[in-house]
């Protein structure tokens, strides 16, 4: 019996996608004071499990969506790797000399190489929708720094990607020349043999009954290699195709590539610029260090000054409080004086 299973990934993500973002930080809101009170929020807010007495909800972020795409990309390299592995032991076994039907290797090799393409594209496609500007409704201002992580993560792919295209290039390339070195080497071998000198009318008539038989057995061996060769010629075809195929992809990826070089020099002249900037703030501060230490000394030396100034004052001023006549001594005091004296006298 059959099993027919629905997959709803997509309706969540697109649930997802047009839910608002909230902000940075997480709102935590708590439904202590009655389980009723969540009826009265809007029914877009509302959870999926109902809110009772003594549980808090979290609302928290959502990762931004270019974070899914960064790991799907991360998948789709991880199967790619598997299967270049795989086409490496395709190749290795199918250039060995063998007398067998190998058809079946042929159109594995083929399938697999076309696979190889195609996983490289929807790469591609996956990389380039991360630096896309997503759409929510209510409109959020975009943030200048998840802008640049999306930047950095899409450039980072895109050198992963290239790496790994690049391996399969080569590997293609070797594969290439091992096929072509065969079919070169088939062909000199008949031409050696003289198997392909015996093909034409003139040789059928100067021979006998077992010359014929023998040139019919050559002619259809020839007929076998030269069917072998268009086989060669063909997949060196195809080959030849998905390379160009692949020299597009590079072709796109290298813009990212040349993005994340400027990026580098830009990374590298802002450092430079910090250095002298630094310098400049270490001269500046030996300076103000230099001044702040003679500011002191010159504020002592201000503090001595007003100090003697302020004693000069006193001692002028202190003079003039005191400069007043004393008074004059009293009659009786002054009578004993002239007695005194006019006694002595007398």
């Amino acid at each position: 019996m059959d099993v027919f299973v629905r997959s709803r990934t997509g309706l969540f993500l697109s649930y997802r996608d047009s839910r608002a973002r909230i902000g940075s930080r997480s709102r935590i809101s708590s439904y202590q004071e009655s389980p009723y009170a969540a009826v009265e929020e809007d029914d877009e807010n509302e959870g999926l499990i109902p809110a009772s007495p003594g549980h808090t909800a979290l609302d928290l972020d959502l990762p931004p969506k270019w974070v899914d795409i960064s790991e799907q990309v991360q998948e789709i390299l991880a199967d790619t790797q598997a299967k270049i592995t795989a086409l490496e032991k395709l190749h290795a076994k199918h250039v060995l000399p063998g007398f067998t039907d190998r058809s079946m290797e042929e159109h594995e090799i083929e399938a697999l190489t076309t696979d190889i393409t195609k996983d490289f594209r929807r790469c591609q496609g996956l990389i380039q929708r991360i630096g896309a500007q997503t759409h929510t409704f209510p409109p959020d201002a975009p943030s200048s720094h998840a802008t640049l992580t999306a930047k950095n993560v899409q450039r980072g792919l895109a050198a992963k990607v290239q790496d790994i295209s690049a391996t399969f290039r080569k590997k293609q390339r070797v594969y290439m020349e091992k096929l072509q070195g065969h079919a070169i080497k088939n062909q000199d071998l008949l031409v050696a043999s003289g198997t392909i000198s015996l093909k034409g009318s003139e040789g059928m008539s100067a021979v006998d009954e077992d010359v014929a038989a023998a040139t019919h057995t050559q002619v259809q061996s020839l007929s076998a290699d030269s069917q072998d060769l268009t086989t060669r010629d063909r997949e060196l075809t195809e080959i030849a195709k998905s390379i160009s195929s692949l020299a597009e992809l590079f072709k796109d990826l290298s813009v990212l590539v040349i993005d994340q070089g400027t990026l580098l020099d830009s990374v590298e002249y802002n450092i430079e610029q910090t250095a002298v900037h630094v310098q400049d703030a270490a001269q500046e501060l030996t300076v103000a260090t230099r001044y702040q230490k003679n500011t002191g000394r010159r504020q002592c030396i201000f503090l001595l000054l007003l100090i003697i100034f302020g004693l000069v004052v006193v001692l002028i001023l202190k003079p003039k409080r005191h400069s007043t006549p004393p008074p004059p001594p009293p009659l009786a005091s002054i009578d004993v004086q002239r007695r005194l004296i006019y006694g002595n006298i007398v």
